[in-house]
């Protein structure tokens, strides 16, 4: 039976926690207390038209995919992909009915439950916090941790710090654990303490299109990164952040911190879920009475009879899922727009130094058709509108997390593509309009402790357009 935590309050209640969140965020910085924007606006402020309508533009497999040994048609229902995409959407026990592996602590019971807007493998969903349905199911004893708030995106929670100390952490820490559970008997272990002066929050990325950004050439953006920084006057320069392994440019993750689907598959299976895999073996806890599987808990499929489909474990199908979704579909400009001027004056006031309108892959030896042998990941022009590298952001969007090259006030680009369709932005959520989250690029007045946002003078460009010229620019972005 699910409950309620009745002690969340109502709407009002949870925005004031929100606001609450986010303020002690910034306020973990040591000095500054006042936000103010980069410049002020002296037409009127654009307006958020909302999150695009009609159909979601995202979510099926990439075009001709068709990867069932029969060759079944029509390629988009082929029985693998079939397979993968339920593969995304179970919800996983501790014990008892497979699938098992939850705990012992986890963040949700799910991938779908944070990656659902607009469709499975997207960002939160807009209208309700999938965790509030997850936390105490099956008796669980969890309260929810304050930074959560319903509506509000499915936040997960990084300390940047080890708790008391300023040396660096940077650990996902899962909200949640299984003590209290039916299917969790034996288990008794508690809840991280939660400080909001330690705290970094993610809001969840979308996965579409990644299989493209995947197989990009790693020469083809650092050449791009460094172009842009040679031939602005705007202060933009990106860093990649570089595998200590083989120096390829890692590029998934708010910071740029991963290399592969595969890794992200096996690391937030673990991390998220608690669910053991072949790449990630070992529980994150190991407190006796709250293991009850035998480990790894997804592992490959060995037997007689098995299909293709069946044969990996979930964590190759849930990389296999990534890998070959569609990118996202643009829509119709809102109405009354000009996204045609609204993308000119994009590119005109600089978002496009650091949101990259496209790249192009390489040739790839991907059999999507095994019928055709197609390779339908191969030398496809994909407008992701990011140059994936790093920027510094300004001290008020920083959260102190290190990883790899990326310093506590650095984040990738996040991809555009889709942007129509999320419901929340920037690498905490804080907010859901996408007029604010243009203006938060250069947020003042929390410190000096890391350099200015390297947007502040393209937000100052963006606040002395017109009033037709900025609303154009906020509906295009809502087109994609």
């Amino acid at each position: 039976m699910l409950r309620t935590d009745r002690r969340v309050g109502n709407s009002k209640t949870r925005k004031i926690i929100r606001i609450f969140v986010i303020t002690a965020l910034m306020l973990m910085l040591p000095s500054g207390m006042t936000v103010l924007g980069a410049t002020k606006r002296n037409p009127p402020q654009p307006t958020d038209p909302g999150i695009r309508g009609g159909p979601a533009g995202a979510g099926g497999p990439i075009a001709n995919l068709c990867n069932t040994r029969s060759g079944s048609s029509p390629c988009s229902a082929a029985q693998d992909w079939t397979a993968v995409n339920s593969n995304f959407k179970q919800v996983n026990n501790v014990s008892g009915t497979a699938p098992i592996g939850l705990g012992p602590r986890f963040s949700s019971n799910s991938c779908v439950s944070c990656h659902s807007q607009p469709a499975a493998g997207g960002s939160s969903p807009s209208k309700s916090n999938p965790l509030f349905s997850v936390y105490q199911a099956d008796n669980a004893q969890n309260t929810m941790p304050f930074f959560e708030a319903n509506p509000g995106p499915a936040l997960e929670a990084i300390f940047p710090f080890q708790p008391g100390t300023q040396t660096p952490n940077g650990l996902v820490q899962p909200l949640f654990t299984v003590t209290g559970r039916k299917d969790a008997q034996g288990c008794n272990i508690s809840q991280p303490a939660w400080d909001a002066g330690n705290l970094a929050l993610r809001n969840p990325l979308p996965m579409f299109g990644d299989g493209f950004i995947e197989i990009l050439l790693n020469s083809d953006i650092t050449n791009n990164a460094a172009a842009v920084c040679s031939s602005n006057q705007l202060g933009i320069c990106g860093t990649p952040n570089l595998s200590g392994n083989d120096g390829s440019v890692l590029r998934f993750g708010w910071k740029a911190d991963v290399r592969s689907l595969q890794m992200a598959a096996g690391f937030y299976y673990q991390v998220k879920m608690g669910v053991t895999n072949e790449m990630f073996p070992n529980e994150m806890d190991e407190t006796s009475g709250c293991n009850p599987n035998p480990i790894p808990e997804s592992s490959t499929n060995f037997g007689a009879g098995i299909p293709d489909y069946d044969y990996p474990g979930d964590l190759e199908r849930f990389a296999l899922f990534m890998r070959f979704l569609a990118p996202p579909t643009p829509g119709q400009c809102p109405t009354g727009g000009n996204c045609t001027n609204g993308q000119a004056q994009f590119n005109a006031v600089g978002c496009n130094l650091c949101h990259t309108t496209s790249f192009t892959t390489p040739a790839s030896s991907v059999p999507c058709n095994v019928t055709t042998g197609a390779a339908c990941l191969s030398n496809v022009t994909i407008n992701l509108y990011s140059d994936l590298v790093l920027h510094h952001m300004g001290p008020c969007l920083a959260d102190n997390v290190v990883s790899g090259a990326a310093q506590g006030d650095m984040f990738r680009t996040p991809p555009l593509w889709g942007a129509g369709k999320r419901a929340w932005f920037l690498h905490d959520g804080r907010t859901s309009d996408i007029v604010a989250a243009i203006e938060d690029h250069a947020l003042t007045g929390c410190g000096t402790n890391f350099p200015a946002s390297e947007a502040t003078a393209v937000i100052n460009n963006f606040n002395a357009l017109s009033s037709q010229n900025a609303q154009d620019l906020v509906d295009f972005l809502r087109s994609l």
